[in-house]
Formats: C-alpha cells, sequence, structure tokens
C-alpha cells in the first residue's frame, strides 16, 4: 500500500500502531496527495497497466497528470499520453466498457 505521503506500507513488515495511527488520525486530518501516492507506485512497482477501479473514470486525468509529472514511459504531454492510450493502453478504467473488456477479456 502507497499512503497519501508516498510511504510504501509493505505486508509482514509494518508497525501496526504506525498503521492505525496514520488510517484513523493522519489519513483523516491531513490532506492526502493522490499525485504523490501515484507517482511513488509507479516508480515502486513499475506495472504494465493501472486499473481503475471506478465506478466511473474521473480519476483518470488525474493519473494521466501525475503520469506526465514523472515522464512515465517518455510521457511529456497529454498527446503523449492519449498516442500511448490508443495504440497500447497504460490505463484501464472499469468504468468504461471498451476498457473494461480488455481486463476481464469480454466477461
Amino acid at each position: 500500500m502507497v499512503d497519501g505521503r508516498g510511504r510504501i506500507w509493505r505486508p509482514f513488515a509494518v508497525n501496526a500502531e504506525a498503521l492505525w495511527r496514520y488510517t484513523f488520525a493522519t489519513q483523516i486530518l491531513e490532506t492526502y496527495d493522490f499525485t504523490r501516492a501515484v507517482q511513488v507506485a509507479m516508480r515502486e512497482y513499475a506495472p504494465d497497466r493501472i486499473i481503475l477501479l471506478g465506478p466511473g473514470d474521473t480519476l483518470g486525468g488525474a493519473i494521466a497528470q501525475a503520469l506526465i509529472a514523472i515522464e512515465w514511459r517518455g510521457l511529456k504531454s497529454k498527446q503523449d499520453f492519449q498516442d500511448a492510450q490508443a495504440s497500447d493502453p497504460i490505463l484501464l478504467s472499469m468504468g468504461r466498457e471498451d476498457q473494461r473488456t480488455l481486463v476481464t477479456g469480454g466477461r
């Protein structure tokens, strides 16, 4: 798990009290930095695809901006992102039927 500060919480290596404090204090009382969380996750785990669960696809633009900001896979502009999406999508949204079938295999 990557939190809103960009900290990675690894299974079996987490201080339970620190995670409790983050979950029930920090996450409630401080601003969540979505961009930082996405960027850290991309750099640390280097996924082939990002699957946006939904219900819609409204976070797609924010994710695209976060990827462009770190020039993920050479993305330097909105047009670069759109071109990548057209040829070999990086971001798949379960809220869009055309992209959902790429994740589910048509099921």
